[in-house]
């Protein structure tokens, strides 16, 4: 690996890692700097301002998560089961993660949960071109196991979903509502994709 991109890698990890832990108005890039060991004129040099640093680490990080995603949904999708597949999806990036080198599968995840806290108008584009795509195809996967449901309610479900996923794969630094922090987060994705679907079955629409 050449010299810049090992620095580049550098500065993302702890952008990762920063981002995460306090938030994109809550990090300075000097934060950034001197928790990647670089200076404020590399980050400058590769990135530019804080947002696109944010959104190239944002953008950067979709390879990996979508490679996990559809490798552990091709698996999946022959059972013909909505729980196997439902759980194989969202356990993706804790099973199926392939490299490292910026950031585990649960790092992402954690960043993930904390994007959704962001303003729109900084990662909504990066978002729609980066990782809706692979989301469709698990929607499609899924959707065909309860017809009828309409495009809105299929959102209201999996905005839901996300919301409850991301909860239960919080850095573990905080909490949210005070809960005590999940041991076993495999076990608990299993059991959120078995209720998920029990719930799904249950749906009639109008």
């Amino acid at each position: 690996m050449r010299k810049s991109d090992i620095t580049k890698a550098r500065i993302m990890r702890a952008a990762i890692h920063e981002f995460t832990t306090l938030s994109f108005r809550g990090v300075t890039l000097r934060d950034i700097a001197r928790t990647a060991g670089v200076t404020m004129g590399a980050i400058s040099y590769h990135f530019g301002s804080k947002s696109d640093l944010y959104r190239d680490t944002l953008a950067y990080v979709s390879a990996p998560y979508n490679a996990a995603c559809r490798s552990a949904l091709r698996q999946a999708l022959p059972s013909r089961d909505p729980v196997l597949i439902m759980d194989a999806w969202l356990a993706a990036p804790l099973t199926h993660w392939q490299d490292s080198s910026i950031a585990t599968g649960e790092d992402v995840l954690c960043f993930l949960n904390k994007m959704g806290y962001e303003s729109p108008e900084l990662t909504r584009d990066v978002y729609d071109s980066h990782y809706s795509f692979a989301m469709e195809e698990w929607t499609d996967a899924l959707s065909s196991f309860f017809p009828g449901m309409r495009q809105s309610d299929w959102l209201w479900c999996f905005t839901c979903l996300r919301g409850m996923y991301f909860n239960i794969l919080a850095h573990d630094d905080f909490t949210l509502w005070a809960l005590p922090r999940i041991r076993d987060k495999r076990a608990a994705i299993a059991r959120l994709a078995s209720d998920a679907v029990a719930l799904l079955r249950t749906y009639m629409p109008h």
